[in-house]
């Protein structure tokens, strides 16, 4: 196991995660972030009960792909069934995000979902994203529900829990994050300028192709 490699991967996971505190993607010990060890079937994962904007590198615990603690001193996130079945999902993905980001958030209550109504969205998640039915957190039916529409997306909602988005690397995986809040907060702006009327992805696609 290369120590050297973990210890640059724990800095990046760490660093990442005190700038989605400091954005308010995550409030209090919400959320969770973990990161695939390159060349292994292992991942870093945020313990249960930790801030991430005061997480420290040592404070990460390795897991492996089936959800079993490697090592680390503290207990393993609820969620680390989530991220197991995402990496086993995806190997392309080597970093999970999970936060609970206020507009984005609203968006899965409501019942209404994410669309590329910007070019950079549209460029990065066409499909818009999707919103997975409420699941326990920490479910067996949550991490199978996850899996399985992950496969198709890079983002997804949970509906009253938040986010997931997916990456090649930790801070891929914040960008997107950063991304679908954003998205979140222009959709409202837009339902609300007209009234709550729906966009047409139709005729979305068909201007961005023009």
């Amino acid at each position: 196991m290369d120590e050297a490699l973990i210890r640059e991967l724990s800095e990046r996971i760490v660093k990442a995660g005190r700038e989605l505190y400091a954005q308010g993607l995550v409030k209090g010990t919400s959320g969770n972030i973990s990161a695939r060890i390159p060349g292994a079937d292992t991942f870093l994962i945020k313990p249960s009960g930790a801030c991430m904007g005061r997480l420290e590198p040592k404070e990460l615990v390795l897991v492996d792909l089936q959800g079993n603690k490697i090592r680390g001193e503290l207990n393993v996130s609820m969620e680390t069934p989530m991220h197991s079945a995402i990496y086993r999902a995806r190997e392309d993905v080597q970093a999970i995000v999970h936060t609970h980001p206020p507009t984005a958030t609203a968006f899965g209550i409501a019942q209404i979902e994410i669309l590329p109504l910007q070019i950079e969205l549209w460029t990065r998640l066409p499909k818009g994203v999707p919103i997975i039915p409420f699941k326990a957190p920490g479910s067996e039916a949550l991490a199978e529900a996850v899996q399985k529409k992950i496969a198709s997306y890079d983002a997804v909602i949970l509906e009253n829990h938040g986010i997931i988005t997916v990456g090649t690397t930790v801070e891929a995986a914040c960008d997107l994050n950063e991304m679908v809040e954003e998205a979140a907060k222009v959709q409202l702006s837009v339902m609300i300028l007209t009234g709550g009327r729906a966009c047409d992805l139709a005729e979305l696609k068909k201007k961005f192709k023009t």
